[in-house]
This record gives C-alpha cells, sequence and structure tokens, in this order.
C-alpha cells in the first residue's frame, strides 16, 4: 500500500459496515468525506476498489472520464475478511 493509510482503510471499511448495518441505502462517497479532511476520499475508494475490498459503481464526469463519484459501495468477501482480522 503505497501512499495510503492502512489505518484510514480499515476506518472506511468501518463506516461502510455502519452505513449499511444502519439501511443507509446507497452509500457513496458523500457519506464518507467526513473522515478525510482534504477531500481524498475518492482516491482511496478507487484504491480500495482495485484492492477487491469494496465494489460500487464509479460515475465518471467529463469528456476524460475523470472519476466524479462513486455510488452502490459494498464490502466485498476480501473486505469483510479484513475487517473482521
Amino acid at each position: 500500500m503505497s501512499q495510503f493509510d492502512t489505518n484510514m482503510i480499515r476506518t472506511i471499511l468501518q463506516e461502510i459496515d455502519s452505513c449499511l448495518s444502519q439501511g443507509v441505502l446507497p452509500v457513496h462517497n458523500d457519506h464518507l468525506k467526513h473522515l478525510l479532511e482534504n477531500d481524498n476520499v475518492l482516491d482511496y475508494l478507487l484504491y480500495m476498489k482495485d484492492e477487491r475490498l469494496i465494489s460500487g459503481n464509479l460515475i465518471s464526469k467529463g469528456i476524460p472520464n475523470r472519476p466524479f463519484r462513486m455510488t452502490n459501495i459494498r464490502l466485498t468477501y476480501l473486505g469483510i475478511k479484513a475487517l473482521r482480522t
């Protein structure tokens, strides 16, 4: 994990799990913005999706298809396993 803090990844996984347990649907990156001050929660989510810790739908914006938002965020089996260990 190059530039990504493992403690922050665990905190994001816990927050996603908490939102899902409370019945908040769909979970999207706006639900997680309070965890990071410098607004790079989407970078963390993209990394976590590449590592198969979460799944979700990526919404792109503009001509270069720059990632804009992630919605329908769910924990994968690997994400649940990482959260429980």
